[in-house]
């Protein structure tokens, strides 16, 4: 009687190439729904443009739930993932009027109008945002 013998190599990479099923759905939604995206602008009479508000929504949370679904791993996710550290959320508050003032000239360069005031305010609300979001945040490195 003969036996099998299993290249090891062989079975190791045929392990890293398994995907999970969930990860497999989301993944062809997800670029099945891009192709509707990018398909949609050559068929006549269904122009993105035409999508009511809701649509466009709908089409948006679909691509970021399918890419969700796609990308995530209950095995990798980090058993404490907010931490309270004002520190770095003025940190990224004081980046903030770095970094958006630079994006906003680049879009006036394009020809953009922005005014002064604009560019003030959306920087502030900006950096805000971007503070509030380092204040919680945690695993970044800083």
């Amino acid at each position: 009687m003969r036996t099998l013998e299993f290249d090891k190599k062989a079975v190791y990479v045929a392990r890293m190439t398994y995907i999970n099923p969930r990860k497999l759905v989301g993944l062809t939604a997800f670029f099945l729904l891009l192709l509707l995206g990018a398909g949609v602008s050559y068929i006549e009479g269904i122009s993105q443009d035409d999508w009511d508000p809701l649509w466009r929504l709908a089409y948006i949370a679909s691509i970021c739930v399918a890419f969700v679904v796609a990308l995530y791993d209950r095995k990798n996710v980090p058993e404490k993932t907010w931490d309270f550290n004002p520190k770095r959320g003025v940190l990224y508050f004081a980046l903030g009027w770095v970094i958006f003032p630079l994006m906003i000239g680049a879009d006036a360069l394009l020809g953009t109008d922005f005014s002064v005031v604009r560019i003030v305010m959306g920087t502030f609300m900006m950096s805000i945002l971007i503070g509030v979001i380092g204040t919680f945040t945690e695993n970044v490195g800083i």
